[in-house]
């Protein structure tokens, strides 16, 4: 089956939607993170906001039945896209015959065990901009950020809460190890808010586009020893800090104790203070400190 948007209208209209889901036997799993915008204003909002180029190949993690590749590909010189599902694959390649492997180069592989500096450097790519999983959202803008320094802007419908994680200032009831890991790396924005009744099948909460913007400001440093300490520091988030990494059982840094003591005097901080009410900066006074020993 061959369908093209000639003949069609829009695949993120909700009946063309309902439609190819029809006729391919799919069954959408929320439980997976698989919710699919039907609303083509916004899709094309979307593609506004992300500033793209007829010059750029883009990355979409999530492709899916192409709702949003549609609307990018009439402003990219191509796309990578990202999918797993084979169902929806099957769908995706009969909707884009023709433009399978010039314009859009396939990936059919699971989204969190792709190298994204390999693909990146491959591909050129520096944007990414998609409607990602929810399943995954949290720990895939992490490992791409972490992974692939050659990207250095992404354009992610994600659920609003995530988004508040990513945006929450110390002290905030929404920050967590998450924030500082992420804050790490770059800089986010939130752009505009997508209902829930956007998609199907309807999540449970909202979603929101942002903009990330890599930022590394702190200079080098060890990102995977950074953030095993700040599991230990936030492994008990209303417990005091030293008793978090304490009960985290790391030895590495419970030996360092004293030292972690007097840096926190070193920032007019005390011994009881946990770990939600430090910043950024202030966690990596501490661990630079530790690991300079």
């Amino acid at each position: 089956m061959s369908l093209s948007s000639s003949e069609y209208s829009y695949i993120g209209f909700p009946s063309r939607t309902a439609q190819i889901l029809k006729d391919y036997n799919i069954s959408l799993k929320r439980s997976l993170g698989q919710n699919f915008l039907i609303d083509a204003n916004v899709l094309k909002k979307i593609a506004r906001f992300s500033i793209l180029s007829e010059n750029e190949v883009i990355l979409e993690i999530g492709s899916g039945i192409g709702t949003l590749t549609e609307i990018l590909l009439q402003n990219v010189k191509g796309i990578v896209c990202v999918e797993i599902d084979k169902k929806l694959i099957k769908a995706f390649v009969d909707i884009f015959k023709g433009k399978i492997g010039k314009r859009i180069i396939l990936v059919e592989k699971d989204a969190m065990k792709l190298n994204y500096y390999e693909i990146a450097n491959k591909y050129n790519i520096k944007k990414v901009v998609s409607n990602l999983p929810y399943k995954i959202a949290a720990p895939l803008i992490l490992k791409i950020m972490a992974e692939a320094p050659g990207i250095n802007k992404m354009y992610l419908t994600i659920q609003k809460d995530i988004a508040e994680r990513l945006l929450a200032k110390k002290g905030g009831k929404n920050y967590n190890s998450y924030s500082v890991k992420a804050n790490l790396l770059a800089d986010f924005r939130m752009l505009f808010h997508i209902p829930r009744n956007c998609f199907i099948p309807v999540p449970f909460v909202d979603s929101v586009l942002i903009e990330v913007t890599r930022d590394r400001k702190f200079g080098l440093v060890n990102v995977s020893e950074l953030f095993k300490f700040l599991d230990s520091c936030f492994l008990h988030r209303r417990k005091k800090l030293i008793n978090s990494i304490i009960s985290s059982g790391n030895k590495h840094y419970i030996d360092k104790m004293d030292l972690v003591i007097k840096m926190l005097h070193g920032i007019g901080k005390d011994e009881r203070i946990r770990a939600e009410e430090l910043s950024l900066e202030e966690f990596l006074v501490i661990f630079n400190s530790i690991k300079g020993v």
